[in-house]
């Protein structure tokens, strides 16, 4: 079972939140008893002096998708985090400072990344909150960089986004890749499925490292990859689900893919006449896709949560009906944790450090080992700045839907 319950500021220590005397001045109305108390940013208090402020907001500055290819994944967990920050000004605030929020919707376009960083940083932003991919978002964190702002990715999954791709003030609180596809190996292995071919979204690292991990794991158990075939988003695979066919047929195929293209692979997977059981990551997490396959079954999906009231969480199954309240939908994808779990880790950093200086703020994220927030234990370290060993939830189509099926931490933890 998965840590949930929000006790950030008496983990990490020193620097008190002091909630006190200002109301919502966020993008998010809903009302501050609409969501779960015990995993709110709200509850973080701890013993110790109030940090000084000049009485001005806190800005959030997001440079994120509401559209494009990536809105999909980054509105869940931005919607999340807003129901949060309602929490958190309802509550009084921080220091007696509402919480601000500048959202520009970048529509997933490469170029619109780095000038909205800077508009942003530029009216006040204090941390700059980014788009779920490195590829995209990585324009908008080195503007942050340059800046010393603290900047963070709700729920990207390369290790990359962090010191090992520049970014030393970077920050993911997702689940990175080296555990979800670990996790994707040590359940085909379970399943005594001990042949696999990998179909390779090569259009960003997150999918690409993905099946290289499931590779290396899957071996280490046993397994044999027979091959290995690549595509780019939006290509047909017709004629490589051919070439399997036609070929020694594997125990399970590994779709290292994103919508919507990883569903359009699905489909040609099925119209081509292959029943063979498929593993996918969180790429290709949420139902959107899947009335466009009818009667998909033998589908799986490693992921950070379930969000259709499964999870064996009860704070997260409250946090998606409480979305769905204020939304009038259930979250898209189960990463919608990582919103109030961003907004959890910066106000936890803030209250340890007593600045908004990128540095300090990193300084105290570095110390979180096994801090409880609602998407699971947090760590960080000077290296890794993206949790590798959470549990995970295993989910399967059925009927049209993602079931939860189990909660699976990963035995082993191998990078690409």
């Amino acid at each position: 079972m998965r840590l949930r319950l929000m006790t950030v500021a008496a983990t990490v220590g020193a620097g008190a939140l002091i909630l006190s005397g200002c109301s919502s001045s966020s993008s998010s109305s809903s009302s501050a008893s609409s969501a779960p108390a015990a995993s709110s940013a709200a509850s973080a208090a701890a013993s110790g002096a109030a940090v000084a402020n000049d009485g001005k907001p806190l800005v959030l500055g997001i440079v994120q998708a509401g559209s494009g290819f990536m809105g999909p994944i980054d509105t869940p967990a931005r919607n999340a985090l807003l129901m949060e920050v309602d929490k958190v000004n309802a509550a009084g605030g921080v220091n007696g400072q509402p919480i601000k929020v500048n959202f520009i919707d970048t529509e997933t376009k490469f170029e619109a990344y780095a000038p909205n960083a800077q508009k942003v940083i530029d009216d006040g932003a204090n941390v700059l909150i980014v788009t779920c991919d490195y590829d995209v978002s990585s324009p908008a964190a080195l503007v942050a960089e340059s800046k010393n702002i603290l900047n963070i990715a709700p729920c990207i999954g390369d290790p990359i986004y962090g010191p090992k791709g520049g970014l030393k003030l970077g920050f993911s609180m997702g689940d990175g890749v080296p555990g979800e596809a670990s996790v994707m190996a040590e359940f085909a292995n379970s399943k005594g499925w001990k042949s696999a071919v990998l179909l390779k979204d090569t259009s960003i690292k997150y999918t690409q490292n993905q099946c290289a991990v499931f590779d290396k794991r899957f071996t280490e158990l046993g397994g044999k990859v027979i091959n290995t075939y690549e595509y780019k988003q939006g290509d047909s695979v017709k004629e490589t689900v051919s070439k399997i066919a036609s070929g020694t047929k594997p125990d399970v195929i590994i779709n290292c893919g994103y919508n919507p293209g990883g569903g359009q692979v699905a489909k040609e997977i099925r119209d081509g006449g292959l029943a063979t059981p498929i593993i996918s990551g969180f790429g290709m997490d949420g139902d959107f896709w899947v009335g466009g396959i009818p009667n998909l079954t033998d589908y799986y999906v490693v992921t950070y949560n379930a969000k259709n009231g499964d999870d064996p969480s009860a704070d997260v199954n409250a946090y998606a009906e409480a979305y769905k309240a204020k939304y009038g939908n259930l979250p898209d994808v189960g990463g919608f944790t990582t919103g109030p779990t961003t907004l959890q880790a910066i106000l936890a950093a803030y209250a340890k450090s007593g600045s908004w200086d990128g540095d300090k703020m990193t300084a105290a994220l570095e110390s979180f080992k096994d801090v409880p927030t609602l998407s699971g234990p947090t760590s960080f370290s000077p290296d890794l700045h993206i949790n590798v060993g959470r549990p995970m939830a295993i989910l399967e189509v059925v009927d049209g839907k993602l079931k939860f099926i189990e909660s699976v931490t990963p035995e082993k933890v191998v990078f690409p």
